[in-house]
């Protein structure tokens, strides 16, 4: 069973998970890494003596406490943990977050995690409580100092040398709080037995540094019957620099806010010490809106807040300036995530098309900014960029080179897809429309590029008929082989095209906007004659199945509803369409039970001519229930989520590593997969339907 937790730290500040057995991940610090490994030294430790008893100590992990005596929570940013057990006379809690809060890109960036301790004493005497948290500088660590400031009190483990120059180097700072009835105190030490035996002496560690890289902060309440006390214990970082290959190096984007110096861990804390609340209620204020908002089903709203870890732990690089030199603005942040740690590839446009719902949902700023960045790889003279393609690129690179080239993908040959062109045009409309048509600087730039890719899908439509053909494997399904036109791309195009005749409006253009909205009609018209089959649209015009049902044969349908553009197909050919998927590629994928496959025979069997035709694909399931809660089938979305739901954080355990695909029996593909957050779609569905 995988043992995940939600993780800490901001976007593009590398990531902590205390996994839920209670072990910690810290190789996610170094962007990219997909490290697993377990720090033996890095864990909570308590310590308790309820009145006249003995003082019981133990590692809050599974081996420490054993089964039974814990419960694990999530809605991230915050996770919570509830030790209940018989083995703790006091009953302790603890809730886990980073200030990751919508709109708020500063906070959002913070390398920083807060522990918020809620100690109530349900006995008849004083109860003794102590919190230990355990952790060793692995990015250069030299010893430990301490830092105080009022009741503050830190423990920096410091790195040796100067000004930093690479990602091993950096520091960290464990911070708590005094407080009436709470003492901090604070040690390093060469092991993590010797930090366990000090705790368990009194509750309280020696209060000495020196110069090991292994260091403890502890709090000691002394709680009343029926009292309670509320601590903090927090982590914070300052790691500056982030490096992608041998040679390109760039400051993360929190150095905007607290320097290059790589010796700002305690500045960070501080403020987490002086903020963590109000952080927390602006959380809880959020969430809160989706949680007690009856417009929602209770399926979706967990998941729709824990499929965010995605953002914080996918190799997310936020960059805030270069550090070695490369080509660099440095008044604009790039921004990227990976497709997945299987497929190292940043910003993969094709899968983002679905999974930046979540990003522009809550960052639209962010969101513009990574639209801008594709954009420019269609079109650009920019000299900080790799020389433009011409059309849009799969993605911005891989782990080795992200930012410095276009495209690190080579399984296929991406520039001639036919459907990245389509899914830039919609995607710079969402992000221009949604946020009120009034960001003319965001339209102007991406302008250029906008018509380029409309001029290149319209070039692959090789019979006049209005729509892009495929020859083979030429989309976001790159396993699977399609001919002719296709219900896929060519229900893209159409959006686009009704897209870009918008913003052709907009510019002025009005010569531009008639010719976007003849090939509009033309490619409606050739739509409805070529692929409709009085049901549902087939799949393509030139396989050897062409009545095949592919689950994502609307995705132009529902991405132009979600943008108020007009439907581009009848609405009851789209219920109809939405409802033979629910009723093959739904009901008869494991009963019900999983999601929706992507394709199926007209007879009703799985199509199995590849790996992909027999897969859920999680990210496009969330386009389809996003797709026909906009079509009036909310009960038919509601089991097709709620399916996803299931299988994603109950029967198949796949919390926050959500993967791409999986098939019948179980086996998954691609885990911390980006177009999972497609679910956020879902809620812009519900949010706009009457």
């Amino acid at each position: 069973m995988y043992e995940d937790g939600a993780p800490i730290g901001g976007f593009g500040a590398g990531t902590i998970t205390w996994r839920f057995d209670g072990g910690f991940y810290k190789g996610r610090l170094d962007i990219g890494s997909s490290d697993l490994t377990v720090d033996a030294n890095a864990g909570f430790f308590m310590y308790q003596k309820a009145g006249g008893g003995a003082a019981d100590t133990r590692r809050l992990d599974k081996g420490g406490i054993g089964q039974g005596q814990a419960t694990y929570f999530s809605l991230f940013p915050r996770s919570w943990v509830d030790y209940h057990g018989a083995v703790f006379p006091c009953k302790v809690k603890v809730e886990q977050y980073s200030p990751i809060i919508p709109g708020d890109n500063k906070k959002t960036s913070y390398p920083v995690g807060v522990y918020r301790w809620e100690i109530t004493n349900p006995t008849g005497a004083p109860c003794d409580v102590a919190v230990m948290l355990t952790w060793k500088n692995d990015h250069g660590g030299s010893g430990a100092t301490v830092q105080t400031a009022g009741d503050d009190v830190g423990l920096v483990l410091t790195r040796g040398g100067g000004e930093p120059s690479s990602e091993n180097q950096g520091e960290f700072t464990l911070a708590s709080r005094n407080a009436p009835g709470v003492v901090v105190s604070y040690q390093s030490a060469e092991s993590v037995a010797a930090l366990q035996g000090e705790l368990a002496d009194d509750g309280m560690l020696a209060n000495t540094t020196g110069s090991h890289a292994l260091g403890a902060i502890a709090f000691k309440a002394t709680v009343a019957p029926g009292e309670r006390a509320v601590v903090p214990i927090v982590l914070a970082w300052d790691i500056p620099i982030t490096q992608a290959g041998s040679r390109d190096k760039w400051y993360r984007a929190y150095t905007r806010h607290f320097g290059r110096s790589g010796s700002a861990s305690w500045a960070i804390a501080a403020e987490a010490l002086a903020d963590h609340e109000t952080w927390l209620w602006a959380i809880q204020d959020w969430q809160a809106s989706v949680l007690e908002s009856a417009r929602y089903p209770e399926w979706l709203k967990g998941a729709l807040f824990n499929e965010l870890y995605y953002y914080a732990i996918a190799g997310t690089y936020w960059e805030a300036g270069a550090a070695s030199g490369q080509p660099d603005d440095p008044d604009e942040d790039m921004f990227t995530s990976l497709e997945s740690y299987i497929y190292p590839f940043y910003g993969t446009s094709d899968v983002r098309f679905y999974g930046s719902w979540a990003l522009f949902s809550l960052w639209p700023d962010i969101d513009k900014q990574e639209v801008r960045q594709f954009c420019d790889s269609v079109t650009t003279t920019r000299s900080d960029r790799p020389r433009a393609l011409g059309t849009t690129a799969h993605d911005f690179g891989d782990t080795e080179s992200v930012f410095r080239t276009w495209n690190a993908y080579t399984y296929r040959d991406s520039t001639n897809w036919k459907d990245l062109n389509s899914k830039l045009v919609l995607m710079v409309y969402r992000d221009w429309a949604l946020t009120g048509k009034t960001d003319a600087a965001f339209l102007d730039y991406c302008w250029p590029a906008v018509k380029m890719a409309m001029e290149k899908v319209k070039s692959q439509d090789g019979d006049g008929d209005g729509l892009p053909e495929s020859n083979g494997i030429d989309q976001t399904y790159d396993d699977m082989d399609l001919h002719g036109n296709t219900a896929y791309c060519g229900s893209l195009f159409l959006a686009a095209s009704e897209a870009a005749q918008e913003m052709a409006t907009a510019k002025g253009d009005a010569a531009l906007a008639s010719t976007y909205k003849a090939w509009l009609d033309l490619g409606k018209a050739g739509f409805e004659a070529k692929l409709w089959t009085g049901e549902y649209y087939k799949i393509d015009t030139g396989s050897r199945d062409t009545n095949r049902i592919m689950s994502d044969q609307l995705a132009g349908q529902w991405y132009a509803r979600a943008l108020g553009l007009p439907p581009i197909v009848e609405a009851n050919r789209a219920a109809s369409a939405f409802t033979t998927i629910y009723e093959n590629n739904f009901k008869r994928f494991d009963g019900g039970t999983r999601g929706v496959v992507n394709v199926m025979t007209a007879s009703g069997s799985v199509d199995g001519t590849s790996n992909q035709t027999r897969e859920c694909w999680v990210g496009t399931s969330w386009g389809v229930v996003a797709g026909m809660i906009q079509e009036g089938l909310a009960t038919e979305a509601g089991d097709i989520g709620e399916s996803l739901v299931n299988t994603i954080w109950n029967t198949d355990a796949l919390w926050f590593r959500t993967p791409e695909a999986w098939e019948s029996d179980g086996r998954t593909r691609a885990e911390y997969y980006m177009r999972a957050t497609t679910l956020w779609a879902a809620k812009h569905a519900y949010d706009i339907t009457p």
